[in-house]
């Protein structure tokens, strides 16, 4: 019996070195926890977060799309986001939406207007920002990328979860834990120390999507640009 117990120690104490001692068994901050009730639980810590950064690559409509964004719980964010159809930056603020686009971007926007018309505009407005109310119903489907709980929609849906190893997240001690979707498989990696941050998602698949959360309660810059290089919308024809 005492060698049993000196093995069991000495294999506790390899593994505690090894892992941090959450890897090795199922204890730790989640053990009483199934594995969706710990990606559920991660989520409202995203939620309850007063701003935070989501980065990584995403499909929209069978299209690659990169995007780093700091948004803040209240709606204002700031960011880029780039894709084949060209780059924008996107800023908003409590009264104004922002948009910096590339001619790319324009282009892609604005493929059934004569030529002439087309290039007229592209001119006018590549590379320069341009402001337009938050209220307006044109700057609503940009405003919404500032919306906090929509972004983290996506990932309510947590049944069949399974927890696996704890690995790390940028020096984070993290949980992962796996789902099979018709998509196909989809890995979460949640903080097992401090706040249950989700701190990465991924899915395997057609379309494959890999995103990172970071910056927590950390201030969104949101000076809005002034000067020359701002174009109202309320202006243009």
């Amino acid at each position: 019996m005492r060698t049993a117990h000196r093995f069991t120690a000495t294999a506790a104490l390899a593994c505690a070195a090894a892992l941090g001692l959450t890897g090795c068994f199922a204890s730790g901050p989640f053990a009483d926890l199934t594995g969706s009730e710990v990606a559920d639980k991660s989520v409202d810590a995203l939620r309850g977060a007063a701003s935070l950064t989501v980065s990584g690559k995403v499909w929209e409509d069978g299209k690659p799309l990169e995007l780093n964004m700091a948004v803040s719980k209240s709606g204002e964010c700031r960011g880029t986001i780039a894709g084949q159809e060209g780059s924008f930056e996107l800023l908003r603020t409590s009264e104004f939406v922002f948009i910096k686009a590339d001619e790319p971007f324009y282009r892609s926007q604005m493929k059934d207007l004569p030529k002439a018309e087309a290039d007229e505009a592209v001119k006018q407005l590549a590379g320069h920002w341009l402001k337009s109310k938050a209220t307006d119903a044109d700057s609503k489907e940009l405003a919404s990328l500032c919306d906090l709980d929509e972004l983290l929609k996506e990932f309510d849906d947590s049944k069949g979860a399974e927890k696996g190893k704890v690995t790390s997240v940028d020096g984070r001690k993290a949980l992962t834990l796996t789902t099979k979707t018709d998509e196909g498989t989809e890995t979460l990696l949640v903080a097992t120390e401090g706040k249950p941050y989700l701190l990465k998602a991924g899915i395997t698949g057609k379309e494959p999507a890999e995103v990172s959360f970071s910056g927590f309660d950390k201030p969104v810059n949101t000076e809005a640009p002034t000067g020359k290089d701002v174009i109202d919308a309320d202006q243009l024809g």
